[in-house]
């Protein structure tokens, strides 16, 4: 959506940190759970699997290796075994 159809962005944006301002601050019933907006925990998964990589099944990576030998491929040396767990 495009936000300066209707209102100007500068003005859309002083509103949006206000509200997440206002939000952050509110009291959570249980105070060992912090208060989260939408696509903070995206942001943080996205973080996470840049710096770690995404954890792959056992059962995934078996059928990627099928198909690499498949189609004469090699797949990269950072396709690790799933976390024990």
């Amino acid at each position: 959506m495009r936000v300066d159809g209707f209102r100007p962005v500068a003005d859309f944006k002083a509103d949006m940190d206000a509200w997440i301002s206002r939000f952050k601050s509110a009291t959570t019933i249980d105070p060992a759970q912090k208060m989260i907006i939408p696509g903070e925990p995206e942001l943080a998964a996205e973080e996470y699997h840049l710096q770690n990589g995404i954890t792959l099944q056992q059962a995934v990576i078996e059928d990627l290796n099928e198909l690499a030998e498949k189609f004469g491929l090699a797949l990269s040396a950072r396709v690790k075994r799933p976390v024990q767990g």
